[in-house]
């Protein structure tokens, strides 16, 4: 399964994923590529204006560190634009791979968990 990271940002996107496949998640939240500058800019209080939106939709399905500016990235779409694609965990060092080759950049940001639709993130 693949979508695109748009408007609901990561969080939200992830969430809509998970409710699909009626499974969990958890985030490794220090293995999440953030654009240059986006952490800064989240630890001085600055998103856009619908990242307070996109949180309060997620956060009765989301268990997130308090505290960690990078959390609100999660739901602000200002960080948009890039794919997030489960992913069978025998072939995830070959896509990897193939994706870096063609200069691409691609993490492993966490892994889908039986349960009931819900977020982790772990710090």
């Amino acid at each position: 399964a693949m979508t695109d990271v748009t408007g609901f940002g990561l969080a939200g996107h992830l969430l809509e994923m998970l409710e699909a496949s009626g499974v969990a998640a958890r985030l490794d939240l220090p293995a999440i590529p953030f654009l240059p500058g986006a952490v800064e800019l989240a630890q001085a209080g600055l998103g856009s204006s619908l990242q307070p939106a996109n949180a309060a939709a997620v956060s009765w399905r989301m268990t997130a560190p308090a505290s960690d500016p990078r959390v609100d990235l999660l739901t602000d779409p200002q960080t948009s634009g890039g794919l997030l694609a489960f992913v069978p965990r025998g072939q995830v060092k070959g896509l990897l791979a193939a994706l870096r080759l063609k200069r691409h950049e691609a993490a492993v940001i966490g892994e889908a968990v039986s349960g009931t639709p819900h977020l982790t993130v772990l710090q």
